[in-house]
């Protein structure tokens, strides 16, 4: 994701225990259309091929089927997807270690809350936006 900037965002970051307080913050790219256009259109492509490759073999032509529209699927959320998820850090509630945070592999649509855990002590954790500060 070479072609969009890497944008950062304050999340709050609280225990599936319950615990609270922890601070951190999120990257996320915008990807231009045009990029988006791109990786959507190859991976339609990819699902057609295959699905145009196993047409001929029998009772196997069920599985291109299945697979062309499986991708045809992913081609359509990859289009629509304006921010990417591209990785987190901050420090843990339940143990106070500091960290990245594991949230896919850079192709995650931006969606709160965002559900990861602390590599350190293995709890789960869920990631929200910070509510901006309101001045009365």
């Amino acid at each position: 994701m070479s072609t969009a900037a890497i944008l950062r965002a304050p999340v709050s970051i609280s225990s599936v225990s319950g615990q609270t307080g922890g601070v951190g913050t999120i990257e996320f790219a915008q990807p231009s259309v045009g990029y988006r256009l791109a990786r959507a259109g190859l991976i339609f492509v990819v699902g057609l091929v295959c699905g145009v490759l196993l047409l001929p073999v029998p009772l196997i032509h069920l599985f291109g089927i299945f697979f062309f529209l499986a991708m045809t699927g992913l081609a359509v959320k990859r289009l629509v997807t304006r921010r990417v998820l591209q990785g987190a850090s901050g420090t843990c509630p339940a143990c106070e270690a500091e960290g990245r945070f594991y949230v896919g592999f850079g192709g995650r649509g931006l969606k709160f809350p965002i559900k990861t855990n602390c590599k350190h002590c293995q709890v789960g954790l869920q990631l929200y936006p910070v509510e901006p500060a309101r001045s009365e």
